[in-house]
């Protein structure tokens, strides 16, 4: 039983006579007869009943026309729903982000995207640097976006720069620093401080100060939570090192404030990770292209 064997007997049944289904399937009315024989051969009774005024389906012809139909609707969905797929109009995108980022463009994209495309679905896993890579090697997500860490290994893994996010040292508005605008060497040393801590972030903010000479000052805190640094150094002495993109909000409404002084790790790269030579779904390639836009 073939998908047009259904659609010629619907379509002879609707016209009424097989000369009019034929022009309506652009066939011989040979070609017609040819293929609702086969069918009815196939299936070993009879489908339609000639006659001198047309075509009319027999008791087995009413059977298999109502399941026909049901079928010829459902190769219509399957070819609509293959192209919405096609279009990235539907299906869903898995996505890990690194934790530090989760609160940073994500959001924005995801409502820009569901505006647009309002049956697109999205799971969306935080981790590190280095568990996200495992996640998109295993294919348990599509890709990944974030802070870039540092890694031996990424066999099998694109890791594209997507930008370098310039740092500065920040402190809270209450801080006896914030009136000054500005701190010395001494003064970033004899700070406490609030970090990321990434492996990059922390290798290079102890570097900063051995470089010069100097002891690692102590960290109260280390996160991979971009948002509680964010609200830490808002209300506490500490002070932190943080993308100037992420705290705009912050800084324009007073609540951190940016020092003039040399900064530990002044620069992080953010970007995707994802399979080399993988194949992506056209939704996981249109949020990658978004992330690039964006």
């Amino acid at each position: 039983m073939e998908i047009q064997q259904l659609r010629h007997l619907v379509a002879a049944v609707e016209a009424g006579n097989l000369i009019k289904a034929a022009d309506d399937c652009y066939l011989s009315q040979s070609g017609l007869s040819r293929s609702i024989k086969s069918l009815e051969t196939t299936l070993g009774v009879p489908l339609l009943i000639r006659g001198p005024k047309g075509v009319e389906p027999t008791v087995y012809g009413v059977s298999v026309l109502r399941r026909a139909r049901v079928i010829l609707n459902e190769v219509v969905k399957a070819r609509e729903e293959v192209r919405a797929i096609a279009q990235a109009r539907i299906g869903e995108v898995k996505l890990g982000i690194t934790q530090n980022y989760a609160g940073y463009l994500v959001p924005e994209l995801i409502a820009d995207l569901r505006r647009e495309r309002p049956d697109l679905r999205f799971t969306v896993v935080t981790d590190g640097f280095v568990e996200l890579l495992s996640l998109v090697k295993t294919e348990a997500i599509d890709f990944a976006f974030g802070l870039i860490g540092q890694t031996h290994r990424n066999d099998g893994i694109v890791i594209e720069p997507l930008r370098a996010h310039r740092s500065r040292v920040f402190c809270g508005r209450n801080h006896p620093l914030a009136s000054l605008g500005s701190a010395t060497l001494e003064d970033l040393h004899h700070a406490q401080w609030a970090m990321l801590n990434s492996e990059g972030v922390q290798r290079g903010f102890g570097l900063f100060f051995e470089s010069r000479g100097l002891s690692v000052p102590p960290q109260v805190l280390r996160t991979n939570n971009l948002d509680l640094l964010r609200h830490l150094t808002d209300d506490s002495d500490l002070l932190t090192v943080l993308p100037i993109e992420v705290v705009e909000h912050e800084v324009a409404a007073g609540r951190i404030v940016p020092l003039e002084c040399e900064t530990p790790v002044a620069q992080t790269k953010v970007g995707l990770f994802y399979r080399e030579g993988g194949l992506l779904t056209p939704q996981a390639q249109l949020v990658i292209d978004r992330f690039r836009q964006a």
